[in-house]
């Protein structure tokens, strides 16, 4: 077990922004989480890895105040500065989900990002559930009827076996830290769901222009995933042409919780790795 301690970064408005950070040496790995989930849900990853980690509690989740506005974009600019905060110099971004998207941004942010990790990213299509969600109406209900949901294990369950890990049950850790949040996630679940269907259907959307990253990209996606589709590999190519892009079998929508293990082989190889190398050809 890996020792790790939490730092509080309070951004230029006030707002804090967590990371949950673990020793180690090599070019640090910056982790971002999806919907539900926070900087705690990277353990098993963190375990696996010789490398520095600095798992981020994304705006409106976690320990970390709201985003200023419910777009990519917002999330981006605050963890960009939060690792400015941090000195972190040089680094590989991994996303899974709404973090893969805000990964992106990050990018083409920050030239501190050497690599892209992307697991099942958003912001390369729409999603359908988010569009749902933000239909008229239908985003006020759901975020009245959200916090009994989280509460209930019976529904957490079914809905982590059905979407998310293609039949195994979510950890115990995991509907600990649901049914503690259960009453105040709303807000953050909003405006991430928010930010999702926006970047979906944006004029400016990841999957409509060149993305601005010429640095190493490896993107997963599980052959099950039943929340992000898998055409959207197709347009991640397209906008990303140097990524290096697999699907696994058999997995659903959540390879850090998983593959952990697989997963952080699958970095080390077509990401962290890759950028190592890069920067030595460029140094020569």
């Amino acid at each position: 077990m890996r020792a790790w301690n939490l730092r509080d970064v309070t951004l230029a408005d006030g707002r804090r922004l967590r990371f949950r950070c673990w020793p180690g040496h090599g070019t640090p790995l910056v982790l971002l989480h999806g919907l539900f989930d926070d900087a705690v849900g990277w353990d098993a990853l963190a375990r696996d890895t010789h490398r520095p980690c600095y798992a981020v509690d994304l705006p409106g989740f976690g320990a970390s105040d709201s985003p200023t506005r419910a777009r990519l974009s917002a999330y981006a600019e605050d963890v960009v500065e939060g690792l400015e905060a941090l000195a972190i110099e040089d680094c590989t971004v991994v996303g899974h989900s709404l973090g893969g998207g805000i990964a992106v941004a990050v990018a083409e942010r920050n030239a501190a990002v050497r690599a892209l990790a992307l697991l099942a990213p958003v912001g390369f299509g729409p999603i359908v559930i988010a569009e749902a969600m933000t239909l008229p109406g239908v985003l006020e209900l759901s975020q009245l009827a959200l916090p009994f949901a989280l509460f209930s294990p019976l529904t957490v369950t079914a809905a982590y076996t059905t979407f998310v890990a293609h039949g195994h049950l979510p950890s115990r850790d995991l509907m600990a830290r649901l049914r503690k949040r259960a009453f105040r996630s709303g807000p953050g679940v909003r405006a991430a769901t928010l930010a999702i269907a926006a970047s979906g259907r944006s004029a400016r959307g990841f999957a409509r222009r060149p993305i601005a990253f010429d640095g190493p990209v490896a993107a997963v996606w599980g052959s099950r995933d039943a929340l992000v589709p898998l055409e959207h590999a197709d347009a991640l190519r397209e906008a990303l042409p140097q990524a290096h892009v697999e699907i696994w079998r058999g997995m659903g929508h959540h390879p850090q919780r998983e593959r952990p293990a697989e997963l952080g082989r699958f970095i080390e190889e077509h990401a962290s790795r890759a950028a190592g190398a890069a920067d030595g050809a460029e140094a020569a």
